[in-house]
């Protein structure tokens, strides 16, 4: 069986400005440049989002966004101020904080690319 050791998600974009602003500056998560059409977010050691622009990567960027990244907030965060943060920063919210027996307390929102982002905390 072979093993992996980093994962990688690649989302297509027609602008990155938005987009690199909200993971970079809204989030927080620190940026790697690939390439002058690929950004790298890093969500932790061995996971991170890269943005590319659109024309310059396998994919096109698409109006129909059939991908949903989700990260889990870490054990000493608090969600309801992490919500009330993206909320007071702009950000689209799709939902309020709901709570699932699965999951823990989970909400969405739309990046300025208009990808679904959801955020969990697992309970």
């Amino acid at each position: 069986m072979y093993r992996f050791d980093r994962f990688k998600v690649f989302l297509y974009y027609k602008n990155l400005e938005p987009v690199k602003r909200f993971y970079r500056d809204i989030l927080g998560l620190p940026e790697y440049k690939e390439s002058e059409y690929v950004w790298q977010y890093w969500v932790s050691p061995n996971t991170a989002i890269g943005l590319v622009q659109d024309g310059h990567g396998y994919l096109p960027a698409s109006e129909d966004k059939p991908v949903m990244p989700c990260m889990h907030l870490a054990p000493d965060q608090d969600i309801e101020a992490f919500y009330s943060y993206l909320k007071d920063n702009g950000i689209k919210m799709l939902s309020q904080i709901k709570t699932s027996e699965a999951f823990g307390q989970v909400f969405l929102v739309e990046d300025p690319g208009g990808y679904v982002v959801e955020f969990v905390k697992r309970t």
